[in-house]
């Protein structure tokens, strides 16, 4: 049986939010175009189940408004969390700082589009 689950991140820019996974270490699992809008999956890890669709939000609220100003929290736990650190660091715009939570390191950061998510230590 595969079970693979895909958080639906509704954006103004798609390019930027695209090219922010990519730079900080996602892999691109498929990318196209659907009624002339584009669509992009990434994963924390190409073999893993967890993926990221990134849509333009104007498609979304064409096709489906009730859904368009839903915002996800979305943490990603890992074993390396310093290189996801330094990773989302070098992108520049807002990280917070490597805290300590209940004895794991964590840290919350902002995608291009406004979007926030954590990485917290596995």
């Amino acid at each position: 049986m595969i079970f693979n689950m895909c958080t639906m991140l509704y954006v103004q820019d798609v390019k930027a939010e695209a090219h922010f996974f990519q730079s900080i270490g996602f892999s691109e699992i498929s990318r196209e175009t659907i009624a002339e809008s584009e669509t992009v999956t990434f994963a924390p890890q190409a073999e893993g189940n967890a993926r990221l669709q990134i849509f333009d939000i104007e498609f979304i609220k064409l096709m489906s408004p009730e859904v368009a100003d839903n915002k996800p929290s979305i943490l990603f736990t890992v074993s390396d969390i310093s290189k996801w650190y330094d990773n989302v660091k070098t992108q520049g715009g807002f990280i917070s700082d490597l805290q300590d939570m209940g004895g794991k390191h964590t840290f919350n950061f902002q995608s291009p589009n406004g979007s926030y998510f954590a990485f917290m230590e596995a």
